[in-house]
């Protein structure tokens, strides 16, 4: 593998072919639907491994690229001018992540959480590609449908839920999209964030993620430790947070 150092914050990436976009989940109806194959290539992807902690784009910066999260957790997240900033979503497997549709101000930042697979390619070349397969862009419009509706859930989050029940609703929500990746199952998941990261994301203190943390294990829903979310009831906590598995599925 052929690894190209980058000396700015954005750290290291490398060329990946041992990577292919039919095993990436975002295809998988797509292929089993139509068993078009070509058409994928004409989308322009290349694979793309970061580094963890990578800034893949930042705000304020011209950007045309989308991505296919293919292994890995990345944040989507918006700079304020103190300093803070507020987490939009992560991206995970089978996310397709676009910053904007032309060349353009990025209005966010993306970043790599832990060591980062995915697929990049320019807007223009998706755009030309759906255009010319009816099915791919039907594919491509359901990922993005999905992503509004998620942050649909983010938004009402942060303006209506209980601190508790959004920290309850969040960690179910991570949970259901790695189950259909197959990376998740009743009894939890592996989990890299930490307590600033889940603050960012709620609109908390991390020591008011502690807390709820807290809260949550002593009612007997969940748990987190040594970086995996365990489930002590699950059912229970998916009463407690009124959660909706579809609004997550394509």
């Amino acid at each position: 593998m052929l690894y190209a150092e980058n000396k700015g914050k954005r750290g290291m990436m490398s060329s990946s072919p041992d990577i292919r976009l039919l095993d990436n989940p975002i295809f998988h109806r797509f292929i089993k639907k139509y068993g078009e194959v070509t058409s994928l290539n004409d989308l322009g992807f290349s694979a793309r491994r970061y580094m963890a902690h990578t800034s893949i784009a930042r705000q304020g910066e011209r950007e045309d690229r989308v991505f296919i999260i293919h292994s890995g957790w990345g944040c989507l997240y918006k700079d304020l001018p103190d300093g803070e900033r507020q987490i939009i979503d992560f991206t995970l497997i089978g996310d397709a992540v676009s910053l904007q549709s032309t060349e353009a101000e990025a209005q966010s930042s993306f970043t790599s959480i832990t060591d980062l697979a995915v697929f990049e390619a320019r807007a223009a070349s998706v755009l030309a590609a759906i255009g010319r397969t009816p099915p791919l862009a039907e594919t491509l419009l359901a990922a993005s449908a999905r992503q509004r509706r998620i942050l649909v859930e983010h938004m009402t989050n942060l303006g209506r839920r209980t601190a508790l029940v959004r920290t309850a609703h969040l960690l179910l929500e991570l949970w259901t999209r790695l189950e259909a990746a197959g990376m998740a199952d009743s009894s939890g998941y592996d989990c890299p964030l930490t307590q600033y990261d889940l603050a960012d994301a709620l609109g908390l203190t991390a020591i008011h993620v502690n807390r709820m943390l807290r809260e949550l294990r002593e009612h007997g829903f969940l748990s987190i430790r040594k970086g995996r979310v365990e489930f002590i009831e699950i059912e229970s906590v998916i009463e407690f947070a009124d959660f909706d598995k579809t609004i997550y599925q394509n």
